[in-house]
């Protein structure tokens, strides 16, 4: 499109107006279509083309007034436009979550317009999902607390509050553990408040499951951080019957995975509402630091490293995925032996690869970092330069 200097009569110009490039005579307007310019284009029309996404975003809030002044529409919509193409530019760029455990998770994303999300409804769900065992898994394996204890809590019938199909209340029973979980956290944090140990405070992860075989009930498995609690005074504060109990210790952290992730593995548990849930410090302790890297040319390099230690991270337990990664947690190697005796190894996990993941990504986003910045001082440099004009 030509850059003639053109005298518009008084009009505003609005994100509303349609700015879409179009064949046409060379007069220095033909190229727009719309009431800035020519006539619109319908969709129908073969020079039709659909307006940019997100283009009326970048005008001012205020509406652009086009008097008869010396400068060109050009003038005007460059600048818009330059700044349509940075804003589509940072939509895209690639993540990574490096969790307190030593996991790294991480891909590519693009942003667009995003609805607000409706308020929504309890809903029954009939299974874990996978980011609820993954949440579980890292926050037994983060590091922060070691869990001592598996606790589960069932219900009688007859001291229950029932619904109308004879099963234990969903919703009753779930104050009813709340309750639980409240009068035993508030006594050993008051022990540990007392002693001066804030930082001994107890930790506990629950999930609910259903009785599928037998009563169809609702009932809690729980992990708390404490070596020892007297069975006798749970039951006395749970209030249900004396074999509603349950107590096992755990050896290591390993068991204490394995115990949560075989209850949350099974399907067809009808459950209303929340199915786990955690100490607050503990959801804070084991967020991720996310890096994001913002920008096609981030994307790219990202991408780059990525495919260069592919081999690295599938070899050590990790997953490298079409758009994303993942590099699991640093495992020690443990031998275990079976039922029959025979000793097996389960292999560990190196640190190594997490640890040159990140070194390497850090590097080469630097090395863009440099290169955007050299690209913005040749741009200013040649801003600078006088205009040399040919022989005449």
């Amino acid at each position: 499109m030509n850059t003639h200097n053109v005298t518009l009569p008084e009009q505003t110009l609005t994100p509303e107006t349609t700015l879409t490039p179009s064949p046409g005579p060379d007069d220095g307007l033909a190229g727009l279509s719309g009431s800035a310019g020519c006539p619109a284009r319908s969709p129908g029309h073969p020079s039709w083309h659909p307006p940019l996404p997100g283009f009326e975003s970048c005008f001012p809030k205020s509406p652009l007034e086009l008097d008869n002044s010396t400068k060109s529409l050009t003038d005007i919509i460059d600048p818009i436009f330059n700044s349509w193409k940075a804003e589509q530019a940072s939509r895209v760029g690639a993540c990574l979550n490096v969790f307190p455990s030593g996991e790294i998770t991480g891909g590519f994303y693009r942003r667009g317009p995003r609805d607000t999300p409706e308020k929504r409804a309890k809903v029954i769900s009939q299974q874990f999902s996978r980011q609820a065992r993954k949440t579980i898994r890292r926050a037994v394996e983060s590091g922060i607390t070691s869990f001592k204890l598996f606790i589960t809590l069932t219900f009688d019938p007859k001291l229950s509050q029932l619904n109308e199909t004879g099963q234990v209340s969903q919703e009753w029973a779930k104050k009813e553990c709340k309750r639980f979980l409240n009068t035993v956290k508030k006594r050993y944090d008051r022990k540990a408040e007392n002693a001066g140990k804030e930082h001994q405070e107890l930790n506990y992860i629950w999930v609910a499951e259903i009785q599928e075989k037998n009563t169809k009930n609702i009932h809690f498995h729980i992990l708390v951080d404490h070596p020892f609690i007297p069975v006798q005074w749970l039951v006395k504060i749970w209030n249900q019957a004396p074999n509603s109990v349950n107590v096992k210790k755990l050896n290591n952290q390993e068991h204490a995975v394995h115990y949560m992730l075989k209850y949350m593995g099974k399907g067809h548990c009808p459950i209303e509402g929340k199915r786990y849930g955690m100490t607050q410090n503990l959801l804070v302790a084991i967020r991720p630091l996310k890096l994001r890297y913002e920008g096609k040319d981030k994307r790219e390099a990202f991408s780059k490293v990525k495919r260069a230690l592919s081999q690295g991270i599938n070899d050590n337990g990790g997953r490298d995925m079409l758009f994303g990664l993942v590099i699991p947690a640093p495992k020690r190697a443990r031998y275990w032996r079976d039922g029959s005796g025979q000793v097996h190894k389960t292999e560990g996990i190196s640190s190594q690869v997490g640890k040159r993941f990140l070194r390497q990504v850090k590097l080469i986003m630097a090395k863009v970092d440099v290169e955007r910045a050299g690209l913005r001082e040749m741009e200013n440099y040649a801003d600078d330069l006088p205009f040399q004009g040919g022989k005449g």
